[in-house]
């Protein structure tokens, strides 16, 4: 995948040039037992604004691996969770030598109408703080092998990671000791182009919604920090 920006799933902007992503999903299915599922990501930078921070080939790795299941509620409607280790460890940081990693939770409920979904990570190394990223989707098929995914999504902080990104404890809007700190609206349209391969692009818009955490953006010299943003996402994918 190729990147206008870096918008990560903790619902925080890290780079506004263009960057690169590749991941590779395996997936074991043992029918009504369950399955087990992980991924492997990097990203790589497309340029040289953050060579002071790291190197730009191959900087970051995420990974899981998880057990889910998926619950037949009817004929239609299916609730899909799963849950197991995150780690992040920062491979190209200059002088970084953490390791990231905590349990992760994810949770949709799939159906012909619209799908409420939420991811919960839970930081354990080398500090503790967690979010919480839940949204809505709907996917529509206008033509045949193209369908197109409008969604709406927001991001709660706990205290903690809001005083890691914002330097401070949030001071009002409190919801179960964080706050809801960013929203991100967009849609995804996916091209079936041949078997096992897809063509997908994905325009959204990144919005701080915190007055609080806006206030610390903008008091940054960053040239990525920014308040609000509009991402594009060009890749493809194949299915084996």
């Amino acid at each position: 995948m190729v990147a206008s920006g870096y918008l990560a799933t903790s619902g925080a902007i890290y780079d506004t040039m263009p960057i690169t992503t590749q991941m590779l999903y395996g997936k074991a299915d043992f029918g009504e037992w369950g399955y087990i599922d992980g991924y492997g990501w990097f990203i790589s930078s497309l340029h040289n604004r953050q060579n002071d921070k790291h190197r730009p080939l191959l900087h970051e790795f995420e990974g899981t691996l998880c057990y889910g299941y998926k619950y037949n509620v009817t004929d239609l409607v299916h609730v899909n969770t799963k849950a197991g280790p995150l780690w992040n460890p920062p491979i190209g940081y200059h002088g970084s030598h953490q390791n990231y990693w905590g349990p992760s939770i994810s949770q949709s409920m799939e159906n012909p109408y619209i799908v409420p979904y939420w991811s919960g990570f839970w930081l354990l190394e080398p500090q503790r703080r967690g979010r919480i990223r839940m949204g809505l989707r709907k996917s529509f098929a206008p033509y045949e092998h193209v369908s197109f995914t409008p969604f709406a999504e927001t991001v709660w902080m706990d205290r903690r990671r809001f005083n890691t990104r914002y330097g401070g404890d949030p001071e009002k809007d409190h919801f179960f000791g964080g706050t809801f700190a960013t929203v991100t609206t967009g849609a995804k349209t996916t091209w079936t182009f041949s078997d096992g391969w897809k063509l997908y692009a994905t325009l959204m818009q990144f919005d701080i919604v915190n007055t609080q955490a806006r206030r610390s953006v903008k008091r940054s010299d960053a040239y990525y920090a920014k308040c609000d943003w509009p991402i594009i996402r060009v890749g493809v994918e194949y299915d084996f």
